[in-house]
């Protein structure tokens, strides 16, 4: 009659890992600190298990299984090992198979014969160690990277024509941790104005002013005016995207500690038809209504203005006649360039072609420039030696140099456009408190990689939790 052996299970693993680049990932009950991950060796798991991740895609696994020697001689144990989750999924490893010495000659004697199976491929004598080196892809099991997965041993006892369920032996657990890949961007050295020009030609450099001379402002912010008329509209055309873009972008530079708002210049323009000496004090007043506009809402001295009143927009007119393709377009020029008396000149273009030529001009070109203003912001920025040291750093952090980049930073840590790199250099350098301090401050700033950066190491925590 078959009887439950005495079994002593012993699980076993020695494993060294090899230090790996930051974008590899580290895993097992105790996983080490981002300190240690700088270099040396490190090894990652329980005593009975280790695991390497070798990349996003796959992992090794190296344990031992040992049944003791007081395996009953006649009897045999049978351990496969199995991977599971809470979720249901598993992975079966290839079995190990015990034998006491009699049970071993029995069955040796029944091969010989062939009353048994062949020997499976891991099958030792009770007392040995069978090891277990196993790569896994997340190809052919991607749930092995989600949540936390338990390494188990299946156990049967085998005696004189009886087979019993044996408790299953625990290897093991570990959990994915994702690799830690730092958002990191550099500081505009130029302030915000140098930062908001990229995207907005209105701001110009004070290098680059020039006097209005008469030609187009290209890259100026343009406001319309209703006919004859000088009071400004917010809800008139598209005046309302222009002038809040105005107001936000002023704001902007003036609030900055880096960058200085040094010039604001508004150019009135009126139609090139009517009384000159009209048009020109219509085109005063629209000047004006756009300096009172900014003023009433971002408050600025008026030595900042520079206003400017362009009269009739007789410059601007010509050199949209001189891009298009029209008919008109030389006879259009010519009387411009030759008559030098405005009141004839418009006089001339009234009557070309029997006023087909005026028609033209008025549906297509002054349209959009006949009842305008131009505005253009120029700005300069202050030297700013704490955006430069910030950008060393966080070079530093690029390069894998975190304590120097820590001891940098800390020269400048009062400074809000510092804190995400400090969040960085403190979670690489093992200070996770203090990261997460800095990470959430970034963040209280509008800071999007320090989000970034706080999500993953949320779910780095989270992972280490389901190693323990």
């Amino acid at each position: 009659m078959y009887m439950k052996p005495l079994i002593n299970t012993a699980l076993c693993a020695a494993f060294m890992v090899a230090a790996l680049p930051l974008a590899d990932v580290w895993a097992g009950v105790a996983a080490p600190s981002p300190r240690e991950r700088a270099g040396g060796e490190a090894s990652v798991g329980e005593a009975s298990l280790r695991v390497t991740w070798r990349d996003s895609t796959a992992l090794s696994l190296a344990f031992s299984l040992a049944e003791g020697r007081n395996v009953g001689s006649d009897y045999s144990v049978w351990a496969m090992p199995m991977l599971t989750n809470g979720r249901g999924d598993t992975l079966r490893l290839s079995p190990s198979v015990f034998r006491g010495k009699r049970n071993r000659r029995y069955t040796d004697r029944a091969r010989f014969f062939g009353d048994a199976p062949k020997a499976a491929s891991r099958e030792v004598a009770a007392g040995q160690a069978v090891p277990y080196s196993v790569t896994l892809t997340r190809a052919e099991a991607p749930w092995l990277w989600q949540g936390r997965i338990s390494v188990d041993a299946q156990r049967e006892g085998e005696g004189c024509c009886e087979v019993e369920q044996m408790p299953a032996a625990h290897i093991g657990h570990f959990a994915y941790v994702p690799p830690f890949r730092p958002a990191l961007a550099l500081v505009p050295e130029r302030g915000r104005a140098g930062e908001l020009q990229k995207d907005n030609p209105v701001l110009q450099h004070i290098s680059q002013y020039r006097p209005y001379d008469g030609s187009p402002m290209e890259g100026a912010l343009l406001v319309h005016f209703e006919l004859d008329r000088h009071v400004l509209l917010h809800d008139f055309r598209n005046n309302a995207a222009t002038l809040d873009r105005i107001i936000d972008i002023t704001r902007a530079i003036m609030a900055d500690t880096a960058s200085t708002v040094k010039k604001i210049q508004i150019v009135g323009l009126a139609s090139v038809d009517g009384p000159r000496r009209h048009n020109i004090d219509l085109a005063g007043h629209r000047v004006m209504a756009l300096k009172d506009y900014v003023q009433q809402r971002v408050p600025t001295p008026d030595s900042l203005y520079e206003t400017v009143n362009g009269g009739e927009g007789w410059r601007e007119m010509r050199h949209a006649i001189a891009a298009s393709a029209s008919p008109w377009r030389d006879p259009l020029l010519r009387i411009i360039d030759t008559e030098t008396d405005a009141d004839r000149r418009e006089w001339l273009i009234k009557r070309l072609g029997n006023g087909h030529a005026y028609r033209w001009l008025r549906d297509s070109v002054l349209a959009d420039q006949r009842n305008s203003g131009y505005m253009r912001i120029y700005y300069d920025f202050k030297p700013d030696t704490a955006a430069e040291v910030i950008n060393r750093a966080t070079q530093l952090l690029w390069q894998g140099r975190n304590e120097e980049a820590l001891a940098m930073l800390r020269t400048v840590e009062h400074d809000e456009r510092a804190q995400n790199a400090l969040g960085v250099a403190c979670f690489m350098t093992g200070n996770r408190t203090e990261a997460l301090s800095r990470l959430r401050r970034a963040i209280s700033h509008g800071n999007a990689e320090a989000r970034e950066n706080l999500r993953q190491y949320e779910r780095i925590i989270e992972a280490e939790r389901l190693n323990k």
